[in-house]
């Protein structure tokens, strides 16, 4: 299985970087949204709860446009038959939770500098808010495989995996929210609550996705 997931990963990653579709789009929606926004603001500062609801909008939509692409891409590209009969589910999910993962990790290292430095926002609580971010960037990446893999086998695309994501995601936008609000204001001590259900969330989703996933993925 290990000898699977590797070799899985490795193809995943050598197909990405050498079309980087999904990273540029990712990117370039990240980097649209935040000069708009700042753009719009004028130099005047948003107060921290606007600016934890923008700064986690533009996460949640520019990791949405390229957590989908890594099933699509299977269907589109006729391989996922391939894998099928080569590679166990298990092993199959395994990786491409590692990618999405992986994928979202330099998402949130994209976006978050960006964000800071053109809206002008001061974190006070540094630390929280690294972890916040880091916590709730996986909880998103593990909600978003299994829906990635339903979307791809209904045919579906970009547009239908955000609509189905969101309602599954909404809890995880709407604690990691009013988390990193608190790390901006520094008005209460940090909450760490919110990190562990964050965190019991990925775990949950994680869990329940890799049960499920050899159903969704396995044609009868």
């Amino acid at each position: 299985m290990v000898r699977e997931i590797l070799r899985n990963l490795s193809k995943d990653f050598s197909v990405e970087f050498r079309t980087r579709f999904a990273l540029n789009v990712s990117i370039a929606f990240a980097v649209t949204a935040t000069v708009s926004v700042s753009l719009t603001a004028g130099g005047v500062p948003f107060p921290s709860l606007v600016q934890s609801i923008l700064l986690w909008m533009i996460i949640f939509f520019s990791a949405m446009n390229g957590l989908s692409h890594i099933f699509v891409r299977e269907e589109d590209q006729a391989t996922a038959l391939f894998l099928r009969i080569t590679m166990s589910a298990d092993s199959i999910f395994i990786s491409k939770f590692i990618y999405n993962q992986s994928f979202m990790m330099i998402v949130l290292a994209v976006v978050t500098p960006l964000f800071l430095f053109f809206l002008q926002v001061k974190v006070i609580l540094i630390s929280y808010f690294v972890l916040t971010i880091l916590s709730g960037g996986l909880s998103i990446a593990a909600g978003a495989t299994i829906l990635a893999a339903m979307v791809a086998k209904a045919g579906g695309k970009g547009s239908l995996f955000s609509i189905l994501s969101f309602p599954l995601l909404l809890p995880v936008l709407w604690v990691s929210i009013f988390a990193t609000k608190n790390s901006l204001d520094g008005a209460r001590p940090a909450d760490y609550n919110s990190l562990v259900f964050l965190l019991a969330f990925s775990g949950f989703i994680s869990a329940i996705s890799f049960l499920l996933f050899r159903f969704v993925w396995i044609e009868d």
